[in-house]
């Protein structure tokens, strides 16, 4: 693969909302957790189990579940003054857009494996090496899916305190492991819009920071309202 493959490929992957639900090869799911298992993480400890989810009514749950907290996290959302709420902060999940998806891969990390590291490492990072080798390998399963030609979605919610507990228990995980996020994987329904990146020149600093490219506090707002204005747009 030369680089500009793997630029394509970087650049096509999105967060796709709305999917069929028409099944997908079973091989197809393989072969996404076949390139996630190769991921790097902290030690090498490789702390990921994944549990694939395609029975209708264990998704049922999971969405149910997800709804019953987007209810808290509206409220939570409603404690920031109107002009700094991110889109989903004024609305209630009631029909979640993942719910069609034909499988949900659901991510756990066995927080035991921390201990590989480094005494040093470990004392000083903690589960933070935990998260960056799960975040690693959840990378590599989005990346995988967009390579078959599946859409695909990073699903945050099922990590909420609320939702986690329940979904351990749905799905008989044990409690000592963490569920770190849910894959939605399947057909979308429509392409998304372009994503707003920011211009290389502008992150880049050599040797030293530039201050010279600094942001200022309204600076950094002003993107935030656009990319709020952009993700409402997209959903119009």
């Amino acid at each position: 693969m030369d680089y500009d493959s793997v630029l394509q490929l970087v650049m096509k992957r999105r967060s796709i909302r709305n999917f069929k639900p028409e099944p997908i090869p079973d091989e197809y799911v393989e072969k996404i957790i076949e390139v996630a298992r190769f991921a790097p993480s902290a030690a090498n400890c490789q702390p990921w189990e994944f549990v694939v989810v395609k029975e209708k009514q264990l998704k049922d749950e999971m969405v149910d579940i997800v709804k019953e907290a987007s209810v808290s996290t509206y409220k939570i959302g409603q404690t920031r003054p109107p002009e700094e709420r991110h889109p989903s902060d004024n609305r209630v999940a009631e029909h979640p857009g993942f719910r069609d998806a034909p499988v949900f891969i659901v991510l756990f990390g066995d927080r035991r494996l921390v201990e590989a590291l480094p005494l040093s490492a470990y004392l000083h990072a903690g589960e933070n090496g935990l998260i960056s080798s799960l975040a690693n390998t959840f990378l590599y399963m989005h990346l995988a899916a967009t390579s078959l030609g599946l859409a695909s979605q990073w699903v945050t919610a099922t990590a909420q305190p609320l939702p986690q507990a329940l979904i351990k228990e749905l799905l008989g995980v044990p409690r000592d492991y963490r569920l770190y996020d849910t894959m939605a994987v399947g057909y979308g329904v429509e392409s998304p819009r372009p994503r707003l990146v920011r211009n290389r020149d502008e992150l880049i600093h050599y040797d030293r920071y530039d201050m010279s490219r600094y942001r200022t506090n309204d600076q950094v707002k002003k993107f935030i309202r656009t990319l709020h204005e952009g993700r409402t747009a997209t959903r119009a």
